[in-house]
């Protein structure tokens, strides 16, 4: 069969201060093509991260062949795009199967098949068993209702649920991303997110075992955090490096250290395969020891992103966090030591939050060695548990809250009582740029400049600071 897989667009609102150009590889329809190119389908990908990628292109390239499915990579950010989108595949191709995967249908089962009639079938949750069943489905004429995870629309307009799919037990039976049919050197990282181009992608897990309230992890993943093991993740970044040219490797998952002895296994292969390449990865502080960094820096680790969230014990004990401010300056400070670049992301406006605490959080922000800093204001829609706090507690912005366009954190969502909207504009405002424009830290990160392309990387996240704002 002829499969396309998309990657809907985001509205764009000049006032945010992220740009278009910087893109993430979508790793997830990438696994979706290698599954359903092994059970020997032609598949091919439209990403509309890729700036050449308008709606003219995607219409010609719907109207280009006889696409017996077209599947839609689904976020809250991109929902509208895919209804918007699934509607101008049935006005040029009435006859295709519109699939709509991935995190939006996952956590809001029915909810696209609600806002759209062109859209045939949701898939809940993992989808590389799923759309290859669709596909046989679709081949043979068979039931729908014996597809295990998804959701559809019967003959009379009921919206149907089938049994809850089981989780993929061993990931290392999953076939790589189908890094062939991805444009990939289109896809550029932010400013300071990389050290040598070109940079390639890999998650190594899937889901979390921690309990943090504004996320929905636990809902996708059902609580459970499986992993790959360190041989397979190894034969990956040799496959990168090898056939697309990898100089350095992002590794997606939220928490890259969750197990220290895959850690350690994978430091280990690492040294043994001499592939080197340098490589990034995000983690909690609670979950790194000074050993494990200084194991991390011999095997190519040059940077950890940590979540470190508050600067105060109590909101961090709201958010269901587990961590302390304590743990997060053990951590940054046993990163230095290690030689690992340090980054901090840090959230504002938070349930509970007061001038007191968010200041605490300002202070523990400059405090820190970092090499970088990220402040973004809460997204309750990040977290079912922590949109349900909201709207049962605080008088929601619903200019903000019910909007299509993409959520970048520089948004008021919600108001409290202990944090006045006008002083929460003004800190949102000035903190990044206090943080960036000292002359000391300044001086530092000009000393870590490694080339041209890092070079012009700071350049522009220099001048995008001037643009931080909240949006009103």
């Amino acid at each position: 069969m002829d499969i396309l897989l998309v990657m809907p667009y985001m509205e764009e609102d000049e006032s945010k201060y992220l740009s278009s150009r910087d893109s993430a590889f979508p790793i997830g329809l990438g696994y979706v093509a290698a599954v359903l190119e092994r059970a020997g389908h032609v598949v091919d990908i439209f990403d509309f991260q890729i700036q050449s990628n308008d709606l003219a292109a995607f219409v010609s390239k719907i109207k280009s062949r006889p696409w017996h499915i077209v599947g839609f990579s689904v976020t809250t950010a991109t929902r509208q795009a895919a209804v918007h989108l699934a509607r101008l595949c049935k006005q040029n191709l009435p006859d295709c199967f519109i699939i709509a995967g991935g995190a939006y249908p996952t956590v809001y089962p029915k909810a696209l098949l609600s806002l759209s009639m062109d859209i045939d079938v949701e898939v809940i949750g993992e989808g590389e068993i799923t759309v290859v069943e669709l596909a046989e489905f679709l081949a043979s004429n068979g039931e729908l209702s014996a597809v295990k995870g998804i959701a559809y629309r019967a003959a009379d307009n009921r919206l149907i649920q089938t049994e809850e799919r089981p989780l993929i037990e061993d990931l290392d039976a999953v076939p790589f991303p189908a890094h062939h049919l991805f444009q990939l050197d289109f896809y550029s990282p932010p400013p300071g997110m990389f050290f040598r181009l070109p940079l390639r992608h890999i998650i190594t897990s899937r889901g979390c075992p921690f309990n943090c309230i504004y996320c929905d992890d636990r809902k996708i993943w059902r609580g459970r955090c499986r992993m790959r093991s360190a041989e397979n993740i190894v034969e990956e970044m040799a496959l990168l490096q090898k056939k697309f040219g990898a100089k350095e490797i992002h590794f997606y998952d939220d928490t890259f250290t969750v197990n220290k002895k895959r850690i350690a296994r994978l430091c280990q292969l690492l040294r043994e395969n001499e592939l080197g390449l340098i490589w990034r990865c995000a983690s909690r502080v609670d979950t790194v020891t000074q050993e494990m960094l200084f194991d991390m820096y011999t095997a190519g680790c040059r940077s950890i992103s940590y979540g470190i969230e508050s600067g105060d014990n109590g909101i961090l004990k709201r958010m269901g966090k587990g961590t302390t401010v304590s743990q997060a300056r053990d951590a940054v400070r046993w990163t230095n030591n290690a030689k690992i670049q340090a980054k901090g992301f840090f959230m504002l406006n938070f349930p509970g939050d007061t001038i007191e605490t968010t200041e605490k959080t300002i202070a523990l922000a400059k405090e820190l060695k970092l090499d970088f800093v990220g402040f973004n204001l809460t997204v309750p829609h990040h977290g079912e548990r922590l949109s349900r706090l909201v709207e049962e507690n605080y008088t929601i912005n619903e200019k903000v809250y019910y909007s299509d366009t993409p959520k970048l954190g520089n948004e008021i969502y919600f108001f409290q009582p202990g944090l006045p909207e006008e002083y929460l504009r003004d800190v949102y405002s000035r903190v990044v740029r206090e943080f960036y424009f000292r002359p000391v830290y300044m001086l530092r990160m000009l000393g870590k400049i490694r080339n041209f392309a890092m070079l012009k990387s700071y350049v522009v996240g220099f001048f995008r600071l001037f643009k931080i704002r909240v949006c009103r």
